[in-house]
């Protein structure tokens, strides 16, 4: 029952699950955490270089590069300038 409260199942479910599939729930339920802690660990190791980058440099990046606004779908042209940039940055040749 522990188990079943652990990985988020009620009383009802624990009871009618087999073992194959506590077992699977409890892959799952591992899998999850380890995803988790593995996002809190890139989260501080991100909190970190930008803690360093504001302490020790003389400017500061400002909050809208750090923290760039979301931004809407391209168009047409805006999505074929992208594509001609990153083709003249790779060496590719005009069309």
């Amino acid at each position: 029952m522990e188990l079943a409260a652990q990985i988020g199942l009620s009383v009802a479910e624990w009871r009618q699950m087999t073992p194959r599939e506590l077992r699977i729930w409890t892959d799952a339920f591992l899998t999850r955490l380890k995803r988790q802690e593995h996002d809190r660990k890139t989260d501080i190791y991100n909190l970190a270089g930008l803690t360093r980058a504001m302490i020790w440099s003389r400017h500061p990046p400002r909050y809208e590069d750090v923290f760039p606004e979301k931004k809407g779908p391209m168009d047409d042209e805006a999505m074929y300038a992208t594509v001609r940039t990153l083709n003249r940055l790779f060496g590719g040749e005009e069309a």
